[in-house]
């Protein structure tokens, strides 16, 4: 299986440290962020690799390479920087590389999931598409996602803008998803074009399978100091 890491952001609030280095690069626990993403799919037997780059992409090539020092294959794919795709946009190129499910994630989150027991699931759903969801927490999710006691997932809302929308629900979108290739036929435009706000209700509407995956590790999104410093304390 084939995993998608998208690796372009800017990180604006991480300067000055991303005025040099791309957000992935910036190291927890002495690597990379970036890193511990891909050791996480490679203990669970994903070695092939598409990253998406954009910002600074020289600095993740330079590290990188084509993985044979990692012991894993990677390619690359790139973003033009004065023309942002979005999350779904920026990963059209890899489509020539995929013939099979693959994973879809990114490469400004740590995590612990059960990577083989989620795919297992989604095959066994014969799921069109599988999202890991965890338990929000704050008052302002990015999403929150209602699913039916099969995990079936029932409705997703990217950005909820009201308490009434927000109270009822838990789950939030953990950005790490199981895909068929057939997810591309929606990924059409060729500009901006998010996962959560764009593709997924669309596919919700054309009654396509998708299923949640719950878990309850530690998920930490580093776009900011509070959350790099939190990484850091959890992966000394």
């Amino acid at each position: 299986m084939k995993a998608i890491i998208v690796a372009g952001g800017k990180g604006e609030r991480l300067r000055p440290l991303t005025n040099t280095l791309p957000k992935p690069m910036l190291e927890v626990a002495g690597k990379p962020i970036l890193e511990h993403t891909i050791n996480l799919l490679k203990n669970y037997g994903i070695n092939d690799f598409i990253i998406s780059v954009c910002y600074l992409s020289e600095k993740i090539k330079e590290y990188f390479g084509n993985g044979k020092k990692f012991d894993i294959n990677i390619k690359y794919i790139y973003e033009k920087e004065d023309f942002p795709l979005g999350t779904a946009g920026n990963i059209l190129e890899a489509r020539m590389f995929i013939d099979s499910t693959f994973i879809v994630t990114y490469a400004d989150i740590l995590r612990e999931l059960n990577i083989a027991d989620m795919i297992k699931f989604h095959k066994a759903k014969k799921a069109f598409a599988t999202l890991n969801v965890y338990k929000r927490f704050g008052d302002n999710p990015k999403s929150i996602i209602a699913f039916n006691k099969n995990k079936k997932i029932t409705s997703f809302v990217e950005r909820p803008k009201t308490d009434n929308e927000i109270k009822n629900f838990v789950w939030s979108n953990g950005s790490f998803y199981i895909f068929e290739p057939e997810i591309f036929d929606f990924i059409t435009d060729s500009k901006f074009i998010d996962f959560g706000k764009d593709i997924l209700p669309r596919i919700l509407q054309q009654k396509k399978e998708i299923y949640s995956y719950p878990s309850d590790g530690m998920l930490i999104d580093i776009g900011n100091f509070e959350k790099l410093s939190k990484a850091r304390e959890y992966l000394i």
